[in-house]
């Protein structure tokens, strides 16, 4: 309840004069035990068929003005100047030890947030109306019709803006849908060349580049794939994302299942496009690097994948139990393209890579959401 120096009152009330709730009290008369009960029962006892007066002429004029009255409050009776309104289908009483006392009015505009600007205006109206004390009911009547004009016409308004920009946001989603279509598609037919003209490569090693550069177009083809068959076209399902890739470069490097198994651990995380992509190329050169070097003549093993979120941080592990990379190579110096990819991605994601060399070889990964 709002608290105050103005020596007043204020409640609302339901159409029939029962007590709702109390807005303001500091005459101290309107107790809580009251709400739920008449207004007369505030009212000394010689005052009940005039409450039931000044009630009824609200309901069917609107609004009253500066009657007086006798208020109980522990047996002494207070002089007091009521007036009330019919905002809304309830009637607002207001109160004072005299008629300035109504400045209030504009306190109580402020505060009923059930209103809308434009009835706090016409509350104001009413404030102003009672100080001067003037019969200007009819200006008043056309205000509200004329505010009521004004709200019916902004709705429309509102509603019609609200109908284009719904139209403007699904052209846009399905104009970002198309775009990842293309891209995706784009991205495979540059995959399907470099398989083509591998074709007519003689030289293993080229061969091998070829297949290398084909399978980082279809890391980046498989998040365009999922973000247009995605409803949030800002992330993607990462976990559905790694399960596909590394079972794809599993059944492309692997040639026998029974001696190198792959073993996965992926949290449900969804991942910003900003970073999905470049995570998508660094998974695609660390995958590859152990299914391709870890495991050679016939040697068995696993490789291992994690995902999660911790805190803030996103962690991503793949390791391998193979042979392990030679303890003086500096994987951040290496002329190897794959491993220059992933040191210069890790940066563009502002993420840190560290290794680890023992018993095989561990790569993990730690970076925030971008933009945090």
């Amino acid at each position: 309840m709002v608290q105050s120096t103005v020596e007043a009152f204020g409640m609302s009330c339901d159409f029939e004069g029962e007590i709702i709730e109390i807005l303001y009290d500091n005459l101290g008369v309107v107790n809580g035990d009251k709400i739920g009960k008449p207004f007369s029962d505030l009212l000394d006892g010689g005052s009940t068929g005039k409450a039931f007066d000044f009630i009824k002429k609200i309901q069917d004029e609107d609004a009253v003005y500066n009657w007086e009255f006798n208020l109980n409050s522990e047996g002494e009776l207070t002089p007091i100047n009521i007036s009330g309104f019919l905002v809304d289908h309830k009637i607002l009483i207001f109160g004072g030890r005299s008629i300035e006392t109504f400045q209030l009015m504009d306190e109580m505009t402020r505060i009923n947030n059930e209103q809308t600007n434009k009835l706090r205006g016409v509350m104001k109206y009413f404030a102003a109306y009672l100080r001067e004390q003037e019969s200007k009911e009819s200006q008043i009547y056309a205000e509200l019709g004329h505010l009521n004009n004004e709200l019916t016409n902004a709705q429309r308004e509102l509603t019609k803006k609200n109908i284009q920009l719904t139209k403007l946001n699904q052209q846009k989603e399905m104009l970002i849908k198309e775009v990842h279509h293309r891209v995706k598609n784009n991205l495979m037919i540059i995959s399907s060349l470099l398989n083509i003209q591998s074709n007519y490569l003689k030289d293993e090693e080229s061969k091998e580049i070829f297949k290398e550069s084909q399978n980082r177009a279809k890391s980046m083809a498989l998040i365009h794939e999922r973000l247009y068959r995605s409803k949030d076209l800002k992330n993607i399902d990462f976990k559905e994302y790694i399960t596909t890739l590394a079972n794809d470069l599993y059944r492309t490097y692997v040639k026998d299942p029974s001696r190198v198994s792959l073993q996965m651990i992926i949290e449900d995380v969804n991942i910003d496009i900003n970073a999905a992509i470049p995570l998508g190329l660094i998974l695609n050169e660390l995958i590859t690097n152990s299914m391709k070097h870890a495991f050679p003549d016939g040697r068995e093993g696993t490789v291992s994948i994690s995902f999660e979120e911790k805190d803030d941080e996103f962690i991503l592990k793949v390791s391998d139990d193979g042979i392990g990379l030679p303890s003086d190579l500096d994987y951040t110096k290496t002329n190897s393209l794959g491993m220059q990819l992933v040191t210069s991605l890790t940066s563009q994601i502002n993420g840190k890579i560290e290794l680890d060399r023992d018993h095989g070889t561990k790569f993990t990964l730690t970076f925030k959401e971008l933009g945090l």
